[in-house]
């Protein structure tokens, strides 16, 4: 089957709304990114694998090709070169405190540039709006279930609507460890159905799917420790400080922890640790607001961090050298002043 648009998209759940709003407006409206109805092919990537993604579809041609919710780094950047050779036009929309910073590397190599700090699923949500496309009443739901989500707020949505969310969220978790490619595609193409009452996309039981048991003791193994943590927390104004670099963390994510402390603590948190990945040390910055977003900018301003990853409410952020914790906290606490 050949295809005109590509949608290239993250595999949590803004990434899953937010293509699945392009192929609605694309495949059942016929508006955006072409003026017509037209088969879109779809394909999860993350910062790490968009390169691969690209490559996947490097020996075909498109007319457009949608990024979505990919974090700036240098690997967007070496899918980008290659994607300007094989597609008439690029649309890149995205919101990470990366992209923000590096927005001027990106407007040379893409058509249309869509950077915000709104989560990714209402920016695209706002886009066709702005041409007359109105969205399905599923994908309004989860478009303004996603965006909660991203902003670390809690849920405003009525109870049903709530179960049909912790579900998605459960299953857009799961996908992330288990990149399972069929699974997102369906997801996708089930949130872009205007069919109101279509079944969901799993032959499988739920529980199997989002982990059920193994996923819930996992959680609560992630409780107990943070729970340990939070006796160690240094209060920097309202923010704790945790330091977990002498930790063992075999099994647990640094952001994954921090968002535990955080509802240990319903206050900002800083989590000092080291990437399993490179080993370099690491700070997680995670608060409800977008205190994460504006606290990494203004680290990354004063030369403390070299990197910054994440979005509003939580933000990763590589240290230039392995801080002590009392240099640290005296930096948030000149950084948190004048944020």
């Amino acid at each position: 089957m050949s295809y005109e648009v590509a949608v290239i998209s993250d595999w949590d759940v803004d990434g899953i709304v937010s293509a699945a709003e392009i192929v609605y407006a694309q495949e059942f409206l016929g508006v955006y990114p072409i003026k017509r109805r037209c088969r879109v092919r779809l394909l999860p990537a993350s910062a790490h694998t968009f390169s691969q993604a690209v490559h996947e579809i490097s020996g075909d041609s498109y007319d457009v090709v949608v990024v979505l919710d990919i974090p700036y780094t240098r690997n967007l950047i070496r899918g980008l070169k290659i994607l300007r050779r094989i597609s008439k036009s690029i649309v890149y929309v995205d919101h990470h405190i990366s992209t923000m910073i590096h927005m001027d590397k990106l407007e040379n190599m893409v058509d249309e540039l869509i950077v915000t700090r709104a989560p990714t699923a209402l920016t695209v949500a706002h886009m066709l709006r702005s041409i007359g496309a109105r969205l399905s009443p599923r994908l309004e739901v989860f478009m303004r279930a996603a965006s909660t989500i991203e902003r670390g707020a809690k849920s405003s949505l009525p109870s049903t609507q709530r179960n049909i969310l912790k579900l998605v969220v459960a299953i857009s978790q799961t996908l992330s460890q288990t990149k399972d490619r069929t699974l997102w595609e369906r997801l996708v193409r089930w949130l872009s159905s205007p069919i109101s009452f279509t079944a969901m996309p799993f032959s499988q039981s739920l529980e199997s799917i989002v982990g059920g048991k193994d996923r819930k003791a996992h959680m609560d193994e992630v409780k107990v420790l943070a729970n340990e943590l939070a006796i160690e927390a240094l209060k920097v104004y309202n923010l704790r400080l945790v330091d977990v670099r002498r930790k063992k963390l075999s099994n647990v994510k640094l952001t994954t922890l921090a968002s535990a402390l955080h509802r240990i603590f319903r206050a900002p948190v800083a989590l000092i640790g080291y990437s399993k990945r490179s080993g370099t040390p690491l700070l997680i910055l995670r608060s409800r607001d977008d205190l994460p977003y504006r606290l990494a900018l203004k680290l990354w301003k004063d030369g403390i961090v070299s990197e910054v990853g994440g979005h509003q409410s939580i933000a990763i952020c590589v240290l230039k050298q392995d801080y002590s914790v009392a240099e640290l906290a005296s930096v948030l606490r000149r950084a948190l002043v004048s944020v």
